[in-house]
């Protein structure tokens, strides 16, 4: 796999997951379950394209 396709991979992953912790840590706030949940998430959808992408290698 090309080196630039792996690094735009992380950055997306790395952006997708600062966007959806911080809006977690918001609604942890309000709603403990919704933010938990939403920790929950961001771990899944960053954890599983880079078990993924390490496989693949």
């Amino acid at each position: 796999m090309n080196t630039l396709i792996v690094i735009v991979i992380l950055f997306v992953l790395i952006w997708c997951l600062v966007y959806t912790v911080s809006y977690g840590i918001w609604t942890l706030k309000e709603n403990k379950t919704g933010g938990v949940a939403l920790f929950v998430l961001a771990f899944l959808s960053v954890a599983a394209p880079l078990f993924l992408l390490w496989y693949r290698k």
